[in-house]
């Protein structure tokens, strides 16, 4: 922050002004880092889950003659009353309900189970205590008919299905490929995993005096975006009630990250700054392409959602971030103990029973030093594994 004078424009007297300028960034270490790269593994149960998922996909509901049961859709009509009143947003007609899916309040779906078409039943429900404040606790009963049940009817996983659903042959082919497109997924994820790693070093070793005003305005973005996200799914004041959340409280949760991100923003401007990196016109028309090809979009398009500002302020950090990874040295995670192995380990703990001078010093010649055991690894990287 600096203080300065203003005058004012319509006396010509000058007053004090306070305003936060960009803070003067000093680099830490940056090159020939290390940290820790999650290991990528692909079994043959990945490849057959990825296939059921397809398999899934491709499936369609047919109608069955007989009682729903969890898995199945049953078309329903439905009116909730409290109080023997009609209450609102408590009415559907022909909605398809998959029964376990939980979509609906607890212990609708599991009474709608047993029912057959053309059957209605009135349920009785209580809604959860942290439920719309309306009817939060309260007890009401559902009126349902039951117009259809559905079950799902997966298709054979053969050669057939291969064809149908891929530009394969043969199902053998078909699962290859899917370990294959596993492999590159685990292998992007362990990769951005590694980079994070190491940027989150390279923005803890900045030296930086940080205007408050940055990081409550990063903040703002977050919940702005946070907004944005749940109101696709429900109204926000909604979501507000059902939590007991408001701004002001979201405003500083998102305060933690979003130090984190500006100091992550200033280091990498730093080393675009100590590389004297550089993106060209072309370096971000190719940008543009290679987006345009990945989306499945016409460059003008892509072009409409980006600017060329963006693309090119996207390429630096690029540019930052291969810096700091490619002098860096990827690690192993520690390894998770074996359960025998911590039981051993328990064991060696517990006093050892008494037996002659000579065969305790035995005892204790022979048990070698234990190693210092290995940090964990970091939460995030469990959770990329």
């Amino acid at each position: 922050k600096t203080a300065r004078e203003e005058k004012n424009p319509k006396d010509g007297y000058p007053f004090p002004a306070v305003v936060a300028l960009y803070p003067e960034v000093t680099l830490g270490q940056y090159k020939c880092l290390s940290a820790t790269r999650p290991v990528v593994t692909v079994s043959d149960e990945d490849g057959d889950k990825r296939l059921q998922e397809l398999a899934d996909r491709n499936s369609r509901l047919v109608s069955v003659d007989r009682e729903a049961k969890d898995g199945d859709t049953a078309v329903i009509d439905f009116e909730g009353f409290k109080d023997g009143v009609p209450f609102e947003g408590g009415k559907g007609e022909n909605f398809s309900l998959e029964l376990g899916s939980g979509s609906f309040v607890p212990g609708f779906e599991d009474q709608v189970i047993g029912m057959k078409a053309g059957e209605e039943k009135d349920l009785d429900i209580t809604f959860p205590e942290n439920y719309h404040a309306d009817l939060a606790g309260k007890a009401v009963v559902f009126k349902v008919k039951v117009h259809e049940v559905k079950e799902k009817e997966v298709p054979a996983m053969d050669d057939e299905f291969a064809k149908d659903v891929s530009e394969f042959d043969t199902l053998k082919d078909l699962k290859a490929d899917l370990k294959k497109k596993i492999t590159e997924e685990r292998q992007k994820d362990a990769d951005r995993v590694f980079e994070e790693n190491l940027m989150n070093q390279v923005a803890e070793n900045i030296t930086a005096d940080i205007p408050d005003v940055m990081v409550e305005n990063q903040a703002r973005q977050y919940l702005d975006n946070f907004k944005a996200q749940i109101s696709r799914q429900f109204p926000y004041e909604e979501y507000k009630k059902m939590t007991g959340m408001d701004d002001a409280k979201l405003l500083e949760e998102a305060k933690e990250p979003a130090l984190r991100q500006v100091k992550m923003d200033l280091a990498t401007a730093a080393i675009i700054k100590a590389e004297n990196i550089e993106a060209s016109d072309e370096d971000v028309e190719a940008e543009f392409a290679k987006m345009a090809e990945q989306f499945g979009m016409d460059v003008e398009m892509v072009k409409k959602y980006l600017s060329k500002e963006q693309v090119h302020d996207q390429i630096l950090t690029q540019k930052a971030v291969a810096v700091v990874v490619d002098s860096a040295t990827a690690e192993k995670p520690a390894k998770k103990t074996a359960k025998k192995a911590e039981t051993a380990e328990g064991e060696e703990k517990k006093p050892a029973k008494k037996t002659t001078k000579k065969a305790e010093t035995a005892e204790g010649e022979e048990k070698p030093k234990k190693a210092p055991a290995k940090k964990a690894a970091k939460k995030e990287e469990k959770e990329a594994e």
